[in-house]
């Protein structure tokens, strides 16, 4: 599934897979929905008139910094199709709906990768992702499936990088009511001083009203809504969600009511979960998100509850959860279904040796015969396969893991990427791995050229074929541990990698660069692509560490050499190797 609320094709007693409002739909708007049964025989009001003033005079933004949708989906889809940006930044995980609109408008997708050990959470990596090259980038406030927020602070600074670099910044905030303190993290109070900014938001949550669909944007450059308006169809808005919306215009005491509970319960669910052993991330909005190795949502299936499985969003896998803060009542008997799926589990793993504990990844020892019983459990794991047959099997199992993550591949880049993730057991390169255009054929040409590769580690110059290189009259270099190189190093007070750079630069024929260790190296590149002293044939860039290394990168994509980068920290000589045997292999294919 790629949304919540699949109540249609399974038996379910209480949903936790959708993020209402426990307290369901306002009286008001309920009665407003039954009047607008006697309008539903006439076309609705084209320009939803009444509704445009009430949410002007709510939000006190004008009419023209406004404009509604069926839902917030349809939004989205307008701004793509307004906009039609090229490149898109979308941090992961995320709301699937962005990336739906994206594909559909035709662009081009780049994943920023937040950390399951930062909790998820925003950070200062983004900041270098946001470059010339990108034409739009997503972000949810707070975050979805996670709830986290990104603070004020920080939204001002990604808001002043993508002026500066001309990118338009969409913000959802479509649960930012259940922070009990939007005033602390919307940006609607900073909009004014930026006209490439637009906010989303919709009543669909907040107001429990879902099958209604309406959301709404602000944005303070009219020309922008004008023409994101003009890709939403005629009578977009039925006669029950504009009078729906009118009506929840005047629920401010509603909302205190509702959003206090959610933030006291929201609190309470947590701290239950996690007694439990359950791994619950913190959160601000009306739901949680939960990690154990359990197998929560068909257990739990079982019994007619439906919770999100969250295994299918970009940056998650398997073991990941979303449940929604509902009732007192409801909450309570959620708790007590986890709590006899997991002590059932600790049962049955005392019986056999397996359960599903959160906290349990091995079986647990037994007296008298623990290393006979942990022996049969790993032999029970072990997969018998012909030396010649493993890494066929090998990348079998690494599309079988691709698909799973609904991750599809450029053709193109797909051998590449592969072969990083055999070399690495790391899926998330299939998410950073940056291609130039037709790279990986612009890398072919110069090697059946004849182009030779230098490497900044013996490492890579040991994993690259050098044999298969051989076959086009290629060449692998390493300049670092020559004595010249040191020398050289230590007269000039700079990095051997800087001179291991200078002294290939003086090969007499095409250089594809291979870095999987000094960010220094790339950095010298750029200088000399700058200055004009010299211009590489083609860089691979995937140096691995903290200090420089994401930034080296990103000078690299600045330029008009061809490249295959990996952004982020993650890469290394292995990584390098793998990229240069991947393109000979596909040669040799």
């Amino acid at each position: 599934a790629i949304h919540g609320g699949d109540i249609y094709r399974n038996r379910i007693k209480i949903d936790f897979s959708v993020n209402t409002n426990p307290f369901g739909v306002p009286e008001r708007v309920r009665k407003a929905l039954m009047d607008a049964v006697e309008d539903a025989g006439r076309y609705p009001d084209i320009q939803a008139e009444a509704l445009m003033e009430a949410l002007s005079g709510w939000l006190s933004v004008p009419k023209e910094n406004l404009a509604c949708g069926n839902g917030a989906s349809e939004l989205f889809a307008a701004i793509f199709n307004a906009l039609r940006p090229k490149r898109v930044l979308l941090p992961v995980p995320s709301f699937y709906g962005y990336e739906k609109a994206a594909k559909a408008a035709g662009s081009s997708l780049i994943y920023y990768e937040m950390s399951r050990e930062n909790g998820f959470a925003m950070d200062a990596g983004i900041f270098h992702a946001l470059t010339e090259e990108i034409d739009l980038i997503f972000l949810a406030n707070p975050g979805n499936p996670v709830g986290n927020v990104i603070g004020l602070e920080m939204l001002l600074r990604i808001a002043r990088r993508c002026l500066e670099k001309k990118i338009l910044l969409v913000i959802d905030e479509c649960f930012i009511a259940f922070t009990g303190e939007p005033e602390k993290y919307s940006f609607l109070g900073e909009l004014d001083a930026f006209g490439n900014v637009i906010i989303v938001q919709a009543f669909t949550k907040l107001f429990a009203i879902p099958g209604v669909r309406l959301g709404y944007l602000i944005c303070r450059n009219a020309e922008l809504v004008k023409k994101v308006k003009e890709q939403l169809p005629e009578w977009n808005l039925s006669v029950f969600a504009q009078k729906a919306g009118v009506a929840v215009c005047g629920e401010s005491e509603y909302v205190k009511k509702s959003v206090d509970f959610v933030c006291a319960e929201r609190e309470w669910l947590g701290q239950e979960l996690a007694k439990m052993g359950v791994r619950v991330y913190p959160s601000k909005a009306n739901y949680l998100l939960m990690e154990t190795e359990c197998p929560l949502y068909e257990k739990l299936l079982e019994r007619g509850i439906l919770i999100r499985d969250c295994s299918n969003f970009k940056g998650l896998a398997k073991g990941y959860y979303r449940i929604a803060v509902k009732s007192r009542g409801e909450n309570e008997k959620l708790l007590a279904s986890v709590r006899e799926i997991l002590q059932a589990g600790k049962r049955k793993e005392g019986e056999e040796g397996a359960g599903c504990d959160a906290g349990l990844q091995f079986p647990k020892k037994r007296v008298g015969d623990e290393n006979r019983t942990l022996r049969a459990d790993f032999q029970s794991q072990i997969e018998y396969v012909l030396p010649e047959e493993i890494e066929k099997h090998s990348f079998e199992i690494i599309s079988e893991e691709l698909r799973g993550k609904n991750i599809t591949l450029r053709p193109e880049e797909e051998m590449v990427i592969k072969r990083v993730i055999h070399t690495s057991a790391d899926f998330s390169y299939a998410q950073t791995m940056t291609f130039s255009p037709n790279a990986v054929e612009v890398a072919k040409k110069l090697i059946v050229g004849g182009a030779d590769i230098v490497t900044d580690t013996n490492m890579a110059l040991s994993g690259i074929n050098k044999k298969a290189l051989a076959r086009y009259g290629g060449t692998v270099h390493c300049f670092m541990a020559d004595e010249a190189t040191a020398e050289l190093a230590k007269e000039r007070k700079t990095t051997r990698a800087a001179v291991s750079m200078e002294r290939a630069a003086q090969i007499d024929k095409p250089v594809i660069f291979a870095v999987g260790n000094a960010p220094t190296a790339l950095i010298q590149l750029y200088s000399m692509i700058e200055s004009g002293r010299y211009q590489p044939a083609f860089i691979i860039g995937v140096p691995v560490g903290f200090v420089n290394v994401e930034a080296a990168k990103e000078l690299i994509l600045k330029t008009e050499v061809p490249y295959i980068i990996n952004r982020g920290r993650k890469g290394g000589s292995n990584v390098a190797a793998a990229i240069c045997n991947a393109i000979l292999y596909e040669l040799a294919r």
